[in-house]
């Protein structure tokens, strides 16, 4: 009964290290994700702040005025932003007069647009620092009808001013009945566009031609393709972005972009399908040059004539977050193959003691607990592999560094690796140099580093020979650091795979199907955290495919420690990681 408890705990306790683990990355993958998603939500508003940049850089050139910027923000909110009313304050030097106008989208009460006139009046006399009288405005009310049965209050509303050469001309206001509604997220497109107006109309009729350049590099610079056609479907502009992303000369055609699309999206039905409905089109995700990309079409209107102008089409790679989604689900399948197998292994084992116990003996029930042991610990590995990418991604890892001899923790960790390699015929063969320098290293970490690397240099290779070998490495005659390689007979390493081998999950798919062993993918990218984080550099070496591979790795000399090099700060390191010096 004692025995069956204690297998209970055991079996308890590595079921919740290995779930633990799991949902420790599978939650950081999905931040990441939630990341991405987040960006793709900011399209249609993009789309919004280009044709609104577009309108105000066409029409600089015709004497833009305080009324016309108020004009154009205002009138294109209702596709940003719902509301109850729009409003806006301007004021009329000529006539000593604020001019207040309002908008009306839900019928409310006359109390609600007093509210927001007297919130305005505040909000303008602070600004001015000088008390603004409500008997200096005039009114002005359009939209839908007011219903003073309707007593719903303000319950959301921000105030967006409009300054020109540092002097408050105006003030637009959004209110609504709904509570909560506005936010720095959703409300920041309208500052920026605000800020850019502002500036363009403060530099007047003589920068006009710097203004309406400098509005249209704000375009060309987007992070995502775009292009633009007017009424007449003439391209208008196309950004650097969209021709790198399709692939087309620096200042292509309009023919030139619909070739590279063609079969992929119908540019020109696209664009004649969203200048004939005033909502943009929906998204569309297509691949190009091995590049995902979502696409949103819409037309831009002149909202004070309400005519459309022309049309946008903007192109969002999202290559990377399909990239991601794909790494997710990946790792999701990896992780319960990697805890299954095991968590199915203990419980087979347990129910076999439970139910035969009594006629087994004690050796027998020793090997089952050594069993269980076992592939508790191989959980455990896992584990541990995990919550050491989840400490080098926080800037918590750390190493332990002292001085001590490298050559005999070589020495041991391959020997214990001889029976493995026996197993599969292989020679694995030792080179330490005689008198090898003292070095400076985490004696507990190194030992992670061989371990992966030559248990990866055995896992890839069928047959021949393995060599782990240690040297100094000197500069001028001077030895500057400890050089350490393994060196195997495997798969080998194309140049387009070794970028990626020392990333997260960066197991190659020719060596899963090489050795039909999975794996999580995990070692090479907290070998290279352990081995930067100690000051050394680690890289590979492969004639290519099938032609095996050769690891390096260097180690710091505990001489240069002594001849004042900084114990605290012994290299840039690729994680932010602490390092706590010894010796």
């Amino acid at each position: 009964m004692q025995v069956t408890i204690i297998i209970a705990a055991i079996t308890t306790a590595s079921a919740l290290s290995g779930i633990m683990g799991y949902f420790l990355v599978r939650a950081k993958l999905q931040g990441e994700l939630s990341i991405s998603k987040k960006r793709e939500e900011e399209l249609a508003r993009r789309a919004y702040e280009t044709a609104i940049l577009k309108e105000i850089g066409d029409r600089i050139g015709y004497s833009l005025d305080a009324n016309k910027i108020v004009e154009i923000i205002s009138g294109s909110l209702g596709k940003l932003l719902p509301y109850s009313t729009v409003s806006h304050m301007i004021f009329d030097k000529k006539h000593d007069k604020i001019l207040f106008s309002i908008n009306i989208n839900d019928s409310v009460s006359h109390n609600f647009i007093a509210d927001v006139k007297r919130k305005m009046i505040n909000a303008v006399s602070e600004m001015l620092q000088n008390q603004v009288l409500e008997s200096d405005i005039d009114v002005s009310v359009s939209g839908n009808v007011l219903n003073d049965e309707n007593k719903e209050p303000v319950r959301s509303f921000f105030n967006l001013p409009i300054f020109i050469s540092g002097k408050l001309i105006g003030i637009i206001n959004v209110s609504s009945t709904t509570a909560n509604l506005y936010n720095d997220e959703n409300t920041e497109v309208l500052y920026r566009i605000a800020r850019l107006a502002s500036d363009a109309v403060s530099k007047l009729q003589e920068v006009l031609e710097n203004e309406k350049s400098r509005l249209s590099q704000a375009v060309a610079s987007l992070s995502d393709g775009l292009l633009m056609v007017d009424k007449k479907f003439q391209l208008v502009l196309v950004n650097k972005k969209l021709t790198a992303l399709l692939g087309t000369i620096a200042n292509p055609t309009l023919f030139d972009i619909a070739n590279s699309l063609s079969g992929k999206f119908d540019l020109r039905t696209k664009m004649e399908e969203a200048f004939a409905n005033d909502a943009p089109l929906p998204a569309l995700e297509i691949t190009v040059n091995d590049k995902t990309l979502q696409v949103v079409t819409t037309k831009v209107v002149d909202k004070k004539l309400q005519k459309p102008q022309g049309v946008i089409v903007l192109f969002h790679d999202t290559t990377s977050a399909k990239a991601l989604e794909k790494l997710r689900a990946d790792f999701t399948s990896m992780m319960v193959h990697e805890l299954r197998a095991p968590l199915t292994s203990i419980k087979s084992t347990t129910e076999l003691l439970e139910q035969e116990i009594s006629k087994l003996g004690s050796q027998q029930i020793i090997n089952y607990l050594k069993t269980i042991d076992s592939t508790s610990n191989t959980m455990l590995e896992l584990v541990n592999d995990l919550l050491d990418v989840a400490k080098m991604e926080g800037g918590k890892f750390d190493v332990v560094l002292d001085v001590g001899d490298i050559s005999a923790i070589i020495a041991e960790r391959a020997e214990s690796f001889v029976p493995q390699a026996k197993a599969k015929n292989l020679k694995l063969t030792v080179d330490i140099s005689k008198n090898l320098p003292k070095a400076y290293f985490d004696k507990v970490r190194i030992k992670q580093v061989l371990n992966n690397l030559i248990s990866n240099a055995i896992k890839y290779t069928q047959h021949g020979e393995i060599t782990v070998r240690a040297v100094a490495e000197n500069i001028n005659g001077d030895p500057c650091d400890i050089l350490v390689s393994v060196k195997d007979a495997g798969i080998g390493i194309s140049e387009a795979e070794g970028e990626k081998l020392f990333s997260r999950f960066g197991q190659l798919e020719r060596g899963k199907l090489a050795t039909n062993v999975k794996s999580s993918g995990l070692g090479l990218f907290i070998t290279r955290g352990i081995v930067d984080a100690s000051g050394g550099r680690i890289w590979l070496k492969s004639e290519g495919e099938n032609m095996g591979s050769t690891f390096y790795f260097t180690v710091l000399l505990a001489e240069n420690i002594k001849k004042g090099r900084d114990k605290t700060n012994l290299a840039p390191s690729r994680f932010s990681t602490t390092k706590v010096a010894h010796g």
